[in-house]
C-alpha cells in the first residue's frame, strides 16, 4: 500500500520538486498551492502525512490550516524558512511531528517523513508480531540494523551498497532477511518497529 503525502506549499517550484522527489522514492504525493486546494484534497481522500509550509501568502497560514482542517490523527511536518522563536512557539500549539528548515536536504526530508509516520503509527506494529508478543524476540545483526537505518533515510539498494561498500545483491539479501525476521509488510511498518526497538 502506498504512503500518501499531502504537500501544501505556495511556491509552485518547491512544491513540484518535493512532489517529484517523493514520487521517485515510492510515495504517492498530492500537491496544493493554497489552503483551499488542500482542503478539497483532504475532502477527497485520506493522507498518511501533511507536509505544510508555515508561511503561506493567503488568508490563513500553515499553522492555522493544520489546526482547523487536518484530521487529528494525521501527522503534520512543517516547512519554514524562519526559525525564530515566535514562529516555532506558535507552530508548537499544533504539536507537529517535526519541522524542516529551508533549505533542507532531500535525504533529510525522507527521513523526517518516515520517522513522523512511524511515530504516528508506533502502536500499530505488524499484527502478527503484536498478537504473538514476539516484538521482544526480534533480533537483527549490526549490518541489518545499518541497512534499516539507511532504508529509513530513503536510500535505494544501490545507494546502500555504495555506502556500506558491499554489493547490491548482498543488500538485497539483507533486506529479505530483515523482512523475514520482522514480518513487516512495508517501509513504514519497518520504521515503526525500528523506532520501537531503538534502532533509529
Amino acid at each position: 500500500m502506498e504512503t500518501n503525502i499531502l504537500i501544501l506549499e505556495d511556491e509552485i517550484i518547491i512544491a513540484r520538486s518535493i512532489k517529484l522527489h517523493l514520487e521517485t522514492n515510492g510515495y504517492a504525493a498530492a500537491m496544493a498551492t493554497s489552503p483551499e486546494e488542500a482542503m478539497k484534497l483532504l475532502e477527497q481522500q485520506s493522507f498518511d502525512l501533511v507536509l505544510s509550509d508555515i508561511n503561506l501568502r493567503h488568508a490563513i497560514d500553515g499553522i492555522q490550516f493544520a489546526q482547523q482542517f487536518v484530521p487529528e490523527r494525521t501527522p503534520v511536518v512543517f516547512l519554514t524558512a524562519y526559525s525564530d522563536l515566535q514562529t516555532l512557539e506558535k507552530a508548537a500549539l499544533v504539536m507537529p511531528y517535526a519541522y524542516l528548515l529551508k533549505p533542507f536536504h532531500k535525504e533529510q526530508l525522507l527521513l523526517t517523513i518516515n520517522l513522523s509516520i512511524a511515530h504516528a503509527r508506533k502502536k500499530v506494529l505488524p499484527s502478527s508480531i503484536a498478537a504473538s508478543g514476539n516484538n521482544e524476540k526480534i533480533s537483527l545483526s549490526v549490518r541489518e540494523i545499518e541497512v534499516v537505518q539507511l532504508v529509513a533515510q530513503g536510500k535505494t539498494t544501490t545507494e546502500i551498497a555504495d555506502q556500506l561498500c558491499i554489493s547490491p545483491e548482498t543488500v538485497a539479501t539483507h533486506r529479505k532477511k530483515i523482512t523475514r525476521k520482522t514480518q513487516c509488510k512495508n517501509v513504514v511498518e519497518l520504521i515503526a518497529l525500528a523506532v520501537d526497538k531503538g534502532w533509529l
